[in-house]
């Protein structure tokens, strides 16, 4: 299962690069994420059924007696418009200690949740950051780029990362983790 995740993940992020040609950045969340990468897991390997929202996971990914759980984090600075104008009026929300507890919620609950044989535990975290953000410390990099989670008993071991992939306004990072 470990080489399916880490393909569908490098196919999702490598697709997700070209759509954000016809699809600006500010478009996409974790929804849209997620479906992208269901549709690239099918295509590659139709025999995996697929569980969205399964008992508070994500994704819950079933093959013979294998079973992954995929969590998936996605973080933007989400733009603010004007509906009268359509002129960008700042942005809303943005990184905050809020979002890193968020996140180390997500890894806890998927790391205590019970381990039986051939099951696999996933996060994938996608993140992109403005351009004007960096070097302010209001970048989700700052709590991302080389995150250590601080309960010592979970172990996250980086699969894959890629990026920063920049752009006139955005710099862009995903990371695929394996949660022990």
């Amino acid at each position: 299962m470990n080489d399916l995740v880490r393909a569908t993940f490098l196919s999702t992020v490598a697709s997700m690069r070209d759509e954000v040609q016809r699809m600006p950045l500010d478009r996409w969340n974790e929804s849209v994420f997620r479906y992208s990468f269901c549709r690239h897991l099918s295509h590659a390997s139709p025999d995996v059924r697929q569980f969205v929202e399964c008992n508070r996971i994500d994704l819950v990914l079933h093959r013979g007696e294998e079973k992954a759980f995929v969590e998936f984090k996605f973080y933007l600075h989400q733009p603010r418009f004007n509906p009268y104008t359509g002129d960008r009026s700042g942005f809303k929300g943005g990184p905050s200690p809020q979002n890193l507890t968020e996140f180390r919620k997500c890894v806890d609950r998927l790391h205590d949740r019970q381990s039986t044989h051939g099951l696999s535990k996933y996060v994938v975290l996608v993140y992109a950051d403005p351009v004007s953000a960096a070097g302010t410390g209001k970048a989700y990099s700052v709590h991302y780029d080389d995150y250590r989670h601080p309960r010592g008993e979970v172990s996250l071991e980086l699969l894959e990362a890629t990026g920063p992939d920049c752009s006139a306004e955005n710099r862009l990072m995903a990371s695929l983790f394996t949660v022990h």
